[in-house]
């Protein structure tokens, strides 16, 4: 690698969709010849599911396979009980909560439609965060950041932990803010809206990092990263008048599918598209004007799905806990319909195991590829 050059890698966010970056991340240490110890990855950036993808990279920085091995082990041992309750009572509970308020009471406590007080214990218990600042100390790590979006002000927030002098940067209702990483910070970017509660970090509320951040890839490049290795959750395709539709009205669930959809995929494919278009206009500009308008040319290897994520969760909608799938039936998610909304919820092991497979195989095919973005093809 060249040191000049630093490589970022960013993470998408998906829910339980971010089991297939586990697989891909597991391909690329067995790719890399360097990475059974060193890190690939000297700035790291994610959000949501992604974000405690990118933490869990950044505190192994310094014995990258190993952490790949433990990712691996508890996405691939994941129950739904571990990221929120399924107990009924409880969903019930928080189901008489919204009733309420939707009828005319008074919120008084933070809460949203599943009670993820479990994925905060799990976190604090598999993630060694001390070891991101030994990384970052010892020269392993550059940077490592995760975005939530605060419920307060309406902006983004990029928490980022990185080297001493490593500069603030501030646009349009984005900003990098620098931080010790921690469970609150991984909480509050994986709170999707309505469906967890908000999270309170300093003075401020934050829900999920995708809602509203429309450069995703933004803080890869504010921390100097010349070269970006996305991994998305979604396939990439083009939408054509012949692909089938379904008819009649759409359903909550269908309806709720279209809304996560947009929060986690589209501005990371419209932010890639827009990157792709900077650098083929950089290609055409003399070095000196570029210099002027202090832009760079960001080199991108992108990571898709070659299957559709939402098809396969079909496929073990039984597998998730009788209680929850009450629940999830009344909103129109039964394992034939709802299948985007139920593939960003189902924390199964016989989905999340699939879903690691399937990133290995996908990143395995890009070899080639990949060891040429990293200069170590002969």
């Amino acid at each position: 690698m060249n040191a000049e050059s630093p490589i970022g890698l960013v993470l998408s966010g998906g829910g339980a969709r971010a089991a297939y970056q586990v697989g891909a991340l597991k391909a690329l240490s067995e790719i890399l010849p360097f990475a059974t110890h060193n890190n690939p990855f000297p700035i790291i950036t994610g959000t949501s599911a992604g974000g405690i993808n990118a933490t869990v990279v950044a505190a192994y920085s310094q014995h990258f396979k190993l952490g790949m091995k433990r990712l691996e082990n508890v996405w691939g041992n994941f129950h739904c009980q571990h990221v929120f309750h399924t107990e009924f009572t409880k969903l019930s509970a928080n189901s008489f909560r919204w009733l309420k308020l939707l009828l005319g009471g008074r919120q008084h406590m933070s809460f949203g439609l599943l009670d993820n007080t479990p994925l905060s214990e799990l976190l604090d218990k598999v993630i060694p965060y001390p070891l991101i600042h030994k990384a970052i100390s010892q020269g392993a790590l550059k940077a490592l950041c995760v975005t939530a979006s605060s419920y307060t002000t309406g902006e983004s927030i990029s928490f980022f932990q990185a080297r001493p002098n490593t500069e603030i940067w501030r646009r349009h209702n984005r900003r990098g803010h620098p931080a010790i990483i921690n469970s609150d910070h991984l909480l509050a970017s994986a709170a999707i809206p309505i469906v967890f509660p908000a999270v309170k970090v300093g003075k401020q509320y934050f829900g999920d990092g995708n809602m509203r951040f429309l450069s995703p890839l933004s803080p890869a490049v504010h921390l100097g990263a010349d070269k970006i290795i996305v991994i998305s959750v979604d396939p990439f395709q083009i939408s054509t008048d012949e692909q089938s539709h379904p008819e009649g009205y759409p359903t909550i669930a269908e309806i709720g599918g279209h809304v996560l959809d947009s929060v986690f995929i589209d501005s990371l494919e419209s932010d890639l598209e827009r990157l792709h278009r900077i650098n083929r206009t950089l290609e055409k500009l003399p070095k000196k004007k570029s210099k002027e308008l202090n832009l760079r040319s960001i080199e991108t290897l992108t990571i898709h799905p070659s299957q559709d994520i939402s098809f396969i969760a079909r496929e073990h909608f039984k597998a998730m806990p009788a209680a929850l799938r009450f629940f999830l039936r009344r909103i129109g998610i039964d394992g034939e319909s709802g299948d985007a909304v139920l593939s960003y919820l189902l924390f199964e092991k016989s989905f999340t195991r699939e879903l690691i497979e399937l990133g290995h195989k996908d990143t395995m095919a890009k070899e080639e590829e990949i060891l040429s973005f990293y200069n170590l093809k002969s």
